[in-house]
């Protein structure tokens, strides 16, 4: 079975490879989306709600979070102690192997429903993948801290959007998490559900490592991944934790170990039927306002996980308020907090998570926090 996910991964990774010297075609050449243009000025033109605008929905499903589509204002909450303590930028400058751009028609349409329907206040970016523009809509990309030193090795974050969502939308993200000297492997499949982008991005960081000619070279640490993904991807994060570091051990990684795995907002990926429970520290965030993962099955990858374990509802979001800005929510805090807890052994992050007065359960931002 090892052999034989290997051999598909590495396959997917040489198609992956490949693509990426393949011209693509411009969907928007073609006119094929420029018939949303009026309908994103129309949107663009609106302002969004001063207060939430929600549906009654029965209690059943608002007790598991289902709480129907609403027309949301621009999200705010006061930041609490972990965003006022992990939320700021790092001190690294950094770079990446593709940079964003706006967001054409089809995506562009994506960030009205983002704005509408999930409190986003700020647009993300894209990197023009396929049907929309010439990149590969699988593969990989690289954010990294530019200054390490010569065979100074920094720990990798292994990064998932999720499903159907524009790869380039999560990259803010990986800058912030690459800004604290964290290099960071974005994989992405399009569907982003069971973890071939994650293998992927993992596989590409370690050719990356090897390769006298890439940025990455020597600088790649393997010995303390983190996995870390949104929706879809947050699901295939925690199914990858206890399988990843195996498939890197088959291509001569031997150091490969998996520190710890964050789901936010995670779809149930292959409900547990295929893949081992979490083995290592897993941090699951779920969103209060949910239209699309209802709390049980968020928390199918909580339940399941054999290590140490965290979940919480993040109070007033929406499934997709973790492609807003950083800066507007607790989201990223929480990322690298984790990071720094279960990677770097940071006896401040250890404050979030470890003891009766752990941060993580005292959080304004938060609500329902276990662990166990």
């Amino acid at each position: 079975m090892a052999a034989t996910r290997t051999r598909i991964t590495a396959g997917l990774l040489g198609l992956t490879l490949g693509l990426s010297t393949m011209p693509a075609a411009h969907a928007i050449d073609f006119g094929i989306t420029n018939g949303l243009n009026p309908i994103i000025d129309v949107l663009d033109s609106i302002e969004q709600p001063a207060e939430d605008i929600a549906p009654e929905v029965p209690a059943p499903l608002a007790d598991i979070g289902l709480t129907g589509t609403r027309i949301t204002a621009p999200f705010h909450q006061d930041p609490g102690k972990i965003r006022e303590t992990f939320g700021a930028p790092g001190p690294h400058p950094i770079a990446s192997t593709v940079p964003t751009i706006d967001c054409t028609p089809i995506y562009a349409l994506y960030n009205q429903i983002l704005r509408f329907n999930h409190g986003n206040n700020v647009p993300p970016e894209c990197y023009g993948v396929t049907p929309e523009g010439p990149n590969p809509a699988i593969g990989f990309q690289f954010i990294y801290p530019t200054d390490l030193a010569e065979g100074q090795r920094a720990p990798l974050i292994v990064l998932s959007p999720g499903i159907g969502s524009e790869p380039g939308m999560v990259h803010h993200h990986a800058e912030f998490y690459a800004s604290h000297g964290y290099i960071v492997a974005l994989g992405y499949s399009v569907a982003n559900w069971f973890g071939e982008q994650m293998d992927i991005a993992a596989l590409g960081a370690n050719q990356a490592d090897r390769d006298p000619s890439s940025p990455l070279y020597e600088h790649v640490d393997f010995s303390k991944m983190l996995l870390v993904g949104h929706s879809a991807g947050g699901g295939a994060a925690v199914r990858e934790a206890g399988m990843i570091d195996k498939l890197l051990h088959s291509v001569g990684r031997t150091e490969a170990a998996v520190a710890g795995a964050v789901g936010i907002n995670p779809g149930p990926s292959d409900f547990g039927l295929a893949s081992p429970p979490s083995p290592v520290p897993t941090l699951v965030l779920a969103a209060e306002h949910e239209s699309l993962v209802p709390w049980p099955v968020s928390k199918l990858a909580y339940d399941r996980a054999t290590g140490p374990k965290w979940w919480a509802i993040v109070r007033g979001a929406e499934h997709g308020l973790y492609l807003d800005a950083g800066d507007t929510n607790i989201y990223d805090a929480l990322v690298i907090s984790f990071a720094d807890y279960t990677v770097r052994d940071d006896a401040e992050a250890a404050k979030v998570y470890v003891g009766p007065d752990n941060w993580l359960s005292q959080d304004p931002e938060l609500r329902d926090v276990t662990s166990s």
